[in-house]
């Protein structure tokens, strides 16, 4: 069954591209961006030749016959493209952030369940073999209750001018911390309150940077779990960390990397006291998480799997990160969701 492929947007996404060429049985036939000229360089760019490109995604939509579509696109630059995919059959990977706020993640959520159409969102750190670990001795009850989550993000970038507009991207919290609030709301289920600060300390003086460069945020869960994430875009240019720890009754799981992965692979280390000795177990993640959730999602429309970060997951994100920047506005006042 060869599936025809569209790519919305040209930035991120070539990440996806990338290994949707290593894939058997795939086409990419269309790439759309804000201008036919910037999509054929992307194309030419990521070797993906059998594209056609598009400046309009209409135009793309109804010239082209796209079994799935990879939705990589500012919050901003969500308008209903997701909702007429869906109307039309098209299966749909969608990058992190899913929408600009709750309402419009709620009305992908709808189209998606109305069409039928298999969704995926891309927290490909989900796919990491310590998380997925992790993840099943949880679910097999053989390592307690979730306690205590303790995540950062940190870099130094500027980004592109929508990226540091409050407007274009609603700041580092909605557009990278989200990776973390993820894995949070993944392993340590529905959170219940949330309390948060936020501040632009360093970029004031940049009068197009609206976005915060520095937060933190202390979530209270159901189940009784707490969880710490910080976010920091005043830290090491040319890294982008990502680490974080989850303390489970009888386990705990530390995942650490340089920022730096297409260099030294990220490393975990899973420490599990459920008998006597202590076992550590050391993890190198080698495993590429991108090409491993495109593979999930290949395989979910093909029907060989169900799908594994269904559109819901990426609403669940955007309702947790929209109420730590509530709360931030509100000066740390707790939120509840």
């Amino acid at each position: 069954m060869e599936l025809s492929i569209g790519i919305l947007g040209a930035g991120f996404a070539a990440v996806h591209v990338r290994c949707l060429l290593a894939q058997e049985g795939v086409k990419i036939r269309a790439v759309c961006a804000t201008s036919a000229e910037k999509a054929a360089r992307f194309i030419e760019q990521t070797g993906a030749r059998e594209a056609h490109p598009f400046g309009d995604f209409d135009e793309m939509l109804a010239q082209t016959r796209l079994d799935a579509l990879y939705v990589c696109i500012p919050p901003h630059a969500h308008r209903g493209q997701v909702e007429k995919a869906a109307e039309r059959g098209i299966h749909l990977f969608l990058e992190k952030p899913i929408a600009f706020d709750v309402a419009g993640a709620e009305r992908q959520v709808e189209a998606i369940r109305r069409a039928g159409v298999v969704s995926q969102v891309g927290y490909h750190n989900r796919f990491r073999e310590s998380v997925q670990t992790l993840k099943s001795l949880s679910e097999a009850g053989q390592i307690g209750a979730p306690t205590l989550f303790q995540g950062r993000y940190w870099c130094n970038m500027l980004g592109a001018d929508w990226w540091r507009s409050r407007d274009g991207s609603r700041g580092q919290v909605f557009e990278q911390v989200i990776h973390l609030y993820d894995l949070a709301l993944h392993l340590f289920g529905e959170p219940e309150s949330v309390c948060a600060f936020a501040g632009n300390l360093v970029h004031r003086h940049l009068p197009d940077y609206t976005i915060e460069d520095t937060s933190a945020a202390i979530i209270r869960f159901q189940n009784g779990a707490l969880a710490s994430i910080i976010g920091s875009n005043t830290a090491m240019p040319g890294h982008y960390l990502g680490d974080f720890r989850a303390v489970y009754e009888k386990a705990v799981l530390d995942y650490r990397s340089t920022g730096q992965e297409w260099v030294t692979p990220p490393q975990s280390t899973l420490y599990d006291y459920r008998a006597e000795p202590l076992t550590t177990r050391e993890i190198i993640e080698t495993r590429d998480p991108y090409l491993a959730e495109t593979e999930a999602f290949l395989a979910a429309i093909r029907g060989q799997a169900a799908p594994l970060v269904p559109v819901e997951e990426g609403a669940r994100g955007v309702r947790l990160v929209s109420a730590v920047l509530e709360s931030a506005q509100k000066d740390g006042q707790p939120v509840r969701l």
